[in-house]
């Protein structure tokens, strides 16, 4: 699907299309944030603390990881230590004033998981062998359940500028996806349960990792780590309606995509991919392992988001926003100086699209799709 095939909003707050030099419109004086040259680039979905190896994912690895040669340990330090560094840089430019409020979801819609199946923590059932997981990954029950259907579900219409009405959106969002994705993960023979969530700001601690400086989620925990703090800057940057459209696209993409995670680990595919990632022969071959996970996460999202599009309100200028600003400008590009594990832009264009327009697990199975496409 090309980027022309969604409508444009009609009125006086239409967006402009893109400047005969080809450069990114400017909203309120700056560009919105994640595009391209201009303005501070909005954090990717999960692009902050680093779960396990150093690396830029948002998924636990525990247990022994397979042995290395004294020269792959030396790189492996050398990466940590660089990552670290980067770390500490993106925690202090994100900073919001020292607040460290920690506030757990409560309602129905957000209960905590039954008890976890062995391999929910994200390490790979003992005895698990390579064949096994790369099984699992590549033709897993739920890749074969159909396509999503919408569940009816509405966007609240609230101001993203407190605790409490981000709090409301994503109550109300992450019931919208247990109710969409319950009967998928059952139909794939495998046991759902809700994910629990916490809001956070400032800092927040985790079994997968000391901190981080945006929305994750922890295998271990069964848990969404969503950052409040970070959509209310996006909705107080500007008060004109674009930016305001892209601030509610964006915190729609962000849970989809974590929730995704959780599907994944439900499903058993993250603890396999995990056992994959750490028995591959080399950094090419991780980082493109990590790259199928994230990529499939922003499928798995979108599916969801285009089964509910019209109830949910993803349409006129939210559509148009979304299409040019969240699902163009996804991508490793953003993350300056970091490795390339989540994919380029696209990459993430081309499965966030498959996701929106077809609605079918089955299309967002990144574990079979050549290695081009998930570059």
């Amino acid at each position: 699907m090309s980027n022309q095939d969604w409508s444009e909003p009609s009125g006086p707050h239409q967006p402009p299309g893109p400047l005969p030099d080809g450069s990114i419109p400017v909203y309120a004086s700056h560009p919105l944030p994640g595009t391209p040259g201009g303005g501070p680039p909005l954090p990717q979905v999960g692009w902050g603390s680093e779960f396990g190896g150093g690396q830029h994912h948002h998924r636990q690895h525990i247990g022994p990881p397979p042995k290395r040669s004294t020269n792959d340990l030396l790189v492996s330090l050398l990466l940590l230590g660089g990552v670290a560094a980067l770390l500490v840089i993106a925690a202090l430019a994100l900073r919001d004033g020292g607040s460290a409020a920690v506030a757990p979801a409560t309602g129905p819609a957000l209960t905590a998981p039954t008890a976890p199946p062995d391999d929910s923590t994200g390490t790979p059932a003992s005895g698990q062998s390579s064949q096994d997981s790369e099984k699992i990954v590549t033709a897993d029950a739920f890749y074969a359940t159909g396509a999503q259907r919408g569940v009816g579900c509405r966007q609240p219409q609230v101001a993203l500028n407190s605790q409490a009405t981000v709090q409301r959106y994503y109550t109300n969002l992450v019931g919208c996806l247990n109710k969409a994705w319950a009967p998928k993960v059952q139909a794939g023979q495998d046991k759902f349960a809700a994910p629990r969530v916490i809001f956070w700001s400032g800092t927040t601690q985790s079994p997968c990792a000391g901190g981080s400086p945006v929305s994750f989620y922890c295998g271990a925990s069964q848990t969404l780590y969503l950052k409040y703090s970070d959509d209310i800057k996006l909705w107080n940057r500007s008060a004109d309606s674009a930016n305001r459209a892209f601030a509610r696209m964006w915190a729609t993409y962000t849970v989809a995509h974590e929730f995704s995670h959780h599907l994944q680990q439900l499903t058993g595919i993250l603890p396999a991919a995990n056992r994959l990632e750490y028995e591959a022969p080399n950094r090419q071959a991780e980082l493109e392992l990590s790259r199928r996970v994230e990529l499939q996460a922003s499928c798995l999202g979108t599916a969801f988001m285009g089964a509910n599009k019209s109830t949910y309100g993803i349409t006129g200028s939210d559509l148009t926003i979304y299409r040019r600003y969240v699902e163009a400008q996804t991508g490793d590009e953003n993350n300056r100086g970091g490795p390339r594990d989540h994919g380029a832009r696209t990459s993430h264009q081309y499965w966030t699209e498959r996701g929106f327009n077809t609605l079918n697990s089955t299309n967002c199975n990144t574990f079979t799709a050549s290695a081009s496409k998930v570059s």
